[in-house]
């Protein structure tokens, strides 16, 4: 089955690989601003403090849409709103549904194409971070620490990254483009409730934990990146079974 998920993957990069390009070129520009951003927090939480800082922009950038890493958002059907009339997934799943592939394959290969994403534009992102860094950052956290750090917010996006392909395949074109604006607001209201709440934003409040952990809240965090993952990928197999494409 790997061999055969591998190959409908690579059918798939290849056919897409002008929006992976771009794709990665904006989380790249996406990650040179990131990194400013966590540099304020660093200095506000354990330095000399900041005079401007927007914590809601920082929890925007992580909790909000950091998930997203785990799709090819630069690619057609997510710039288009033709897509919402169109619908390219549900009919290139049609099309691969009335072939003799067995539904848990074509699950596993939505699956394997959201986890081979993520890889790639997660090295894109947190490369650009590490890379951008000004070395004074270095005197709030440590490199072991920012890796910590890096393995936390990789866990959430592992967790929540197997609801693209479950949105994509599972659902139709117009809530691939209502969703993010649900989600958008969805988020804001945590950040500012959890905010009010806690007396810190929500990636401060990691970089605290990281610093009080360390390696266990890591550990946490990618466990619970690995079971919703799975959860997501059980969810799709189940949805593609039960889908009518007629």
């Amino acid at each position: 089955m790997l061999n055969q998920a591998f190959w409908l993957v690579k059918k798939d990069l290849r056919y897409n690989w002008r929006g992976l390009v771009f794709t990665i070129i904006a989380v790249v520009f996406f990650g040179f601003f990131t990194t400013i951003f966590l540099e304020q927090a660093a200095r506000a939480l354990f330095g000399d403090g900041v005079m401007y800082y927007n914590h809601v922009v920082l929890d925007i950038f992580f909790v909000a849409i950091l998930p997203s890493l785990a799709a090819i958002f630069m690619s057609g059907p997510y710039l288009s709103f033709q897509t919402i009339k169109d619908d390219p997934f549900t009919k290139r799943m049609a099309f691969l549904r009335a072939l003799p592939i067995p539904v848990e394959l074509l699950a596993f290969s939505r699956t394997l194409l959201m986890l081979i994403t993520l890889f790639m534009l997660s090295l894109a992102f947190y490369g650009t971070i590490v890379t951008q860094l000004p070395d004074r950052f270095y005197s709030y956290i440590t490199l072991n620490e920012l890796f910590i750090f890096i393995l936390v917010w990789f866990g959430y996006s592992l967790a929540l990254g197997g609801m693209n392909p479950f949105i994509e395949y599972g659902t139709s074109g117009k809530m691939l483009h209502l969703l993010p604006f649900v989600w958008i607001a969805i988020m804001i209201g945590l950040f500012v409730g959890f905010r009010l709440i806690v007396g810190y934003s929500i990636v401060e409040w990691s970089l605290l934990l990281v610093k009080d952990y360390g390696w266990i809240i890591a550990f946490i965090s990618i466990a619970l990146g690995v079971v919703g993952c799975y959860l997501w990928h059980k969810l799709l197999t189940y949805r593609l079974k039960k889908r009518d494409y007629l």
